[in-house]
């Protein structure tokens, strides 16, 4: 399967569920909505491509619960 404008946003999380929420969580800033984590890691694509990336998550002071922000090319 490969990503389409349909689809990927499904997959994606999948991916990121599966290959990045397994790693360690780095805690860098704390905001008045909640706390932000970040996890680096490898993600493969359904293509089979791999990119190193950093995932941002922040656990809200509210709600209790944690929450996808972004991903990006970890360039380090």
């Amino acid at each position: 399967m490969v990503f389409t404008a349909s689809n990927y946003w499904q997959l994606l999380e999948k991916d990121l569920r599966t290959q990045i929420l397994s790693l360690d969580a780095a805690s860098f800033e704390e905001t008045k909505y909640g706390q932000l984590f970040e996890i680096k890691g490898v993600l493969t694509g359904p293509n089979g491509k791999t990119l190193k990336v950093c995932t941002i998550w922040m656990t809200e002071h509210e709600s209790k619960s944690t929450k996808f922000i972004t991903v990006f090319p970890d360039k380090k």
